[in-house]
């Protein structure tokens, strides 16, 4: 029997399984939460029609075990409908769909339908990632899990990588296929780590304090130019939004902290950094303006460019010229909105650009209408300064594309679009805990109500 059959009818079976177990024990949907997140670390994969030889960003129709608990995380958004009826259309969604549209579109234009058809089924699964997400988060007690869960999803990430850099290799990369993919995943949940650190009243401050040093080392030894970047702007961010928040001696006490530790290493990573930029070659540069004035030519040409996942096949073939013989030839173009623009034509990145901008307005708009220290602002914080990341990055990297780095994202941005329906709950305690103090008069009607309660 092929291989591809047995892995689907194990993940058939493993969402089945997970859909029943939900349906019996409601409690689990945020046990789903966090395992979608952490299934994107590493994961089961598999392709039909697989064309390994084609250079595009996706070789086939493309099934991972991250799809099996994402069907088991919509089983339970849809067996809570009568307590938590979901949001059909949130915000981000709706860009969302403009931008599938797009996709489907460019389907029927494509140079290679079926190229594209690899890529249409992948933003459909990324587009009900979206939406399952936008409607899991139904508490604060939801996104109070979230933490801890990114926590670890760069521990093991700072794991893989130190692994695999005392093993002699010599860029970091975890479990991604490239560095630059792995800078670019780990700023996306770094500025909420520091975040949570900053702002989270919790217990495992000092893990929180551990993982985000060992997780900004490891974006250092990516030797991604573009993730030191981004990731020193994201926190330059966050930082000053987090003392607006509340200035509590803590924050002092850990920003001082992590000063005083990054100097001893500084001069070995200060090093590295110099070395890798002195080393950088020129070529690199001339590739990128090179892919990007391909893409320009491909919306020119075709209104709705060459077709998603179909860029590749452009530049190994009728936009090859400025590529023959070299090893870019069939390459893709590094940077996303350029790459948007080639395979969907402009309106493709307006698409793009109204997705991002989308997030930026329902993140901003909720922190300035909650700005106070709770989980849901502490979360918004730090995905503002991962937003940031992103958007950086994309002009350097087409990594966005990937799987899991979709997913992440697209999830991240999700409980952001939820983050609105849910009310903060710590107004309530204090209020109650008030309450239980307010001094009673001992004599009167009052005082002898009192006793009576007291007595039964």
């Amino acid at each position: 029997m092929p291989k591809q059959v047995v892995a689907s009818l194990l993940l058939l079976v493993g969402a089945v399984g997970l859909a029943a177990a939900v349906a019996a024990f409601p409690a689990l949907r945020r046990v789903y939460v966090c395992l979608f997140f952490l299934s994107n670390t590493e994961y089961l994969h598999i392709n039909f029609v697989s064309m390994e030889e084609y250079r595009g960003w996706v070789r086939g129709f493309e099934v991972t075990s991250t799809d099996m608990v994402l069907l088991g995380l919509l089983a339970a958004v849809l067996f809570g409908w009568g307590k938590h009826p979901p949001r059909l259309f949130p915000p981000i969604f709706v860009a969302m769909l403009f931008y599938l549209l797009l996709v489907m579109v460019s389907t029927t234009t494509a140079f290679v339908p079926l190229y594209a058809a690899f890529g249409a089924l992948k933003f459909v699964r990324y587009t009900i990632a979206l939406w399952v997400l936008s409607n899991a988060i139904w508490d604060e007690e939801d996104v109070a899990w979230l933490f801890p869960t990114f926590l670890a999803c760069v521990g093991y990430e700072v794991f893989i990588s130190m692994k695999m850099y005392l093993g002699g290799e010599y860029r970091a990369r975890g479990t991604f296929d490239h560095s630059n993919t792995l800078g670019m995943y780990l700023n996306m949940l770094l500025p909420i780590v520091f975040s949570a650190l900053l702002n989270l009243k919790t217990k495992l401050t000092w893990a929180y304090f551990a993982i985000f040093g060992a997780g900004t080392g490891i974006v250092v030894l990516t030797l991604s130019r573009g993730s030191w970047v981004a990731l020193a702007l994201s926190l330059a961010v966050v930082t000053p939004v987090s003392f607006f928040l509340r200035a509590r001696p803590k924050k002092f006490f850990l920003i001082g902290l992590m000063i005083l530790m990054a100097i001893p290493p500084s001069g070995i990573l200060v090093q590295k950094m110099i070395k890798r930029i002195q080393e950088a070659p020129e070529s690199s540069g001339e590739a990128r303006v090179m892919f990007n004035m391909v893409a320009r030519q491909m919306a020119h040409d075709r209104t709705f460019g060459a077709g998603i996942n179909n860029y590749s096949y452009g530049t190994d073939g009728p936009y090859s010229d400025p590529f023959e013989g070299g090893l870019d030839k069939g390459g893709l173009c590094h940077n996303l909105y350029y790459l948007t623009v080639g395979e969907l034509g402009w309106a493709g990145l307006l698409a793009l650009l109204l997705l991002h901008g989308t997030i930026y307005a329902t993140v901003l708009k909720f922190l300035i209408s909650h700005p106070r220290e709770d989980t849901r602002t502490i979360f918004a914080l730090g995905w503002l300064g991962g937003m940031l990341t992103v958007s950086l990055q994309s002009t350097l990297e087409w990594a966005m594309v990937q799987t899991s780095m979709s997913f992440t994202f697209l999830a991240l941005a999700g409980v952001s679009t939820a983050l609105g329906r849910i009310r903060s709950t710590d107004g309530a305690k204090n209020w109650r805990v008030w309450v239980r103090y307010v001094p009673v008069p001992v004599g009167g009607p009052a005082g002898r109500a009192v006793a009576r309660a007291g007595a039964r």
